[in-house]
């Protein structure tokens, strides 16, 4: 039987990735928290993560910075960030940083979708059959 994704929501706004990760569980994830960017590269050095849902201000280490170690990472280079963000438009683009970008608020359905054609294109890489699709 196949296990579920395993998801790293990173967020200070603790009520917000409460209810992330429980509405994340209802539909079979494994959902790991963490409060800002230090603590969740701890938490990807001790364990896989198929995907990142992080905020982008946070105090300590914020999500652009998270996203900056990630992708200078072997380890977590090609895994999948989505960033959400209340910041306006101009502000954080895709880039090489991010797969998809979610601005607050949006909806549990925008999120799921969001969620799975990122772990597609990531599991289609994998497979070496690249494929690059915009949101």
């Amino acid at each position: 039987m196949p296990t579920q994704p395993s998801i790293l929501i990173v967020d200070d706004e603790f009520g917000l990735a409460e209810m992330l990760r429980e509405m994340l569980r209802e539909y079979g994830y494994e959902v790991t928290l963490a409060i800002n960017g230090r603590l969740a590269l701890d938490i990807l050095a001790e364990q896989k993560v198929d995907l990142v849902i992080t905020d982008m201000m946070m105090p300590v280490m914020d999500g652009g910075e998270l996203a900056s170690a990630m992708r200078g990472s072997e380890m977590y280079r090609h895994t999948p960030i989505v960033m959400m963000t209340s910041l306006p438009s101009a502000a954080p683009r895709r880039g090489d940083l991010f797969n998809a970008i979610l601005r607050k608020p949006f909806t549990p359905d925008l999120l799921l979708k969001t969620l799975l054609v990122c772990l597609a294109e990531a599991s289609d890489s994998a497979e070496g059959q690249v494929e690059t699709r915009p949101l």
